[in-house]
């Protein structure tokens, strides 16, 4: 997938937003429940302007990316197209050219007159869609790490990453040395 920043940007603050809402765990450890710091968090991958921060569309959207994300990772990519579809019709998602300031043209994928949360997952959802409709679905993985249910982006350039962060993947090597020893 030849992608612009914007894109990838996009696509990370999805997966951010998604695993921030997932329930389960977190490197080993049981995730707390989402608040408005997780939406912040993802939002921030993409923007410096943070809208107000509704917290339920934005934790029922996160619930609905990570659930799509899912069944990406778990190979039912049609499954996750029509989770993906209904998200792109709930928010109305339509292509539009929006520049700010000084800033050239961009395109973001907001209906006029839609909430900033509704905007924000019309954008991530379409990042997924996007990423759906590519070659690269496989660069989309889950953590091996144990008790882990981190969903990644593997930007490594020999698509090797097994695990969301270093902290699983030291928790992972130090229990294989253990079990060894």
């Amino acid at each position: 997938m030849d992608a612009t920043g914007h894109l990838i940007a996009s696509l990370d603050a999805a997966v951010a937003l998604a695993n921030g809402f997932s329930g389960g765990y977190a490197s080993g450890k049981p995730r707390p429940p989402g608040d408005t710091a997780v939406v912040e968090a993802a939002l921030r991958l993409t923007t410096n302007r943070l809208p107000e921060i509704e917290l339920d569309p934005f934790a029922d959207g996160g619930r609905a990316l990570y659930g799509a994300l899912r069944l990406i990772v778990d190979g039912q990519v049609d499954e996750a197209a029509e989770a993906i579809n209904a998200l792109l019709e709930e928010t109305r998602a339509v292509p539009r050219l929006l520049r700010r300031e000084d800033l050239p043209w961009h395109l973001h994928f907001v209906s006029p007159g839609v909430s900033a949360a509704t905007g924000w997952l019309a954008e991530f959802a379409t990042a997924v869609a996007m990423l759906l409709g590519s070659d690269d679905q496989q660069r989309l993985r889950g953590c091996e790490a144990t008790r882990c249910d981190n969903l990644f982006l593997d930007a490594t350039r020999n698509r090797t990453q097994r695990f969301c962060s270093t902290a699983c993947q030291n928790r992972t090597k130090v229990a294989a040395y253990r079990a060894r020893a």
